[in-house]
C-alpha cells in the first residue's frame, strides 16, 4: 500500500490537517470524544434522568385532572416524544406547578408542567428534562 507523500515526507492526511488548521477549520483528533456542548443539553442518562419522579396513583390522578383543566393540549413537535429523560423543545411552553398540586406532591414543587399529546409532563425547568409523564389511566402511566 502506498501513501501519498509531499517533498518533505509528510502524508497527504498530515498536509490536509495542516491546511485545515491554517484556514481556521476544526481538525478532529483520531480517538478523542467530541467535547460536550451546553447548547445540546445534558448528556443522556444524566443524574436528573436517573431520579425519575415516583408518584402514587392518587397523585397521578390529581395531577392529570388538575392540569387538563388549566393547560391546553399541545401537539408534540416533530422528533419529540414525551418520555422520562427526554429534553422538552423550547417550542413547548412550560408553567410552574400550581400551588395546590405542589402541596399534594411536595417532591414536584419546583417542577414545571405541560400537556403534550394528552399526557401531562413534569419537567425540570433548569434543564427542560422530563422527570415524569402522567397519562389519563393511572394504572398504565409511565413514570
Amino acid at each position: 500500500m502506498t501513501l501519498l507523500r509531499d517533498l518533505n515526507g509528510r502524508t497527504a492526511g498530515a498536509c490536509l490537517g495542516a491546511v485545515l488548521a491554517l484556514l481556521g477549520l476544526p481538525v478532529a483528533a483520531g480517538a478523542q470524544a467530541p467535547p460536550y456542548s451546553v447548547a445540546l443539553g445534558p448528556p443522556p442518562h444524566s443524574e436528573i434522568a436517573l431520579r425519575a419522579l415516583e408518584l402514587t396513583p392518587a397523585q397521578r390522578l390529581a395531577i392529570y385532572q388538575s392540569v387538563t383543566k388549566i393547560k391546553k393540549n399541545s401537539a408534540a413537535p416533530i422528533g419529540f416524544r414525551p418520555a422520562v429523560g427526554a429534553l422538552v423543545p423550547a417550542t413547548i411552553e412550560l408553567a410552574p406547578l400550581p400551588p395546590t398540586l405542589a402541596d399534594l406532591v411536595p417532591q414536584a414543587q419546583d417542577l414545571h408542567i405541560a400537556m403534550v399529546e394528552k399526557q401531562v409532563i413534569l419537567v425540570d425547568p433548569a434543564t427542560r428534562e422530563v422527570l415524569a409523564v402522567v397519562t389519563q389511566e393511572p394504572a398504565s402511566a409511565v413514570h
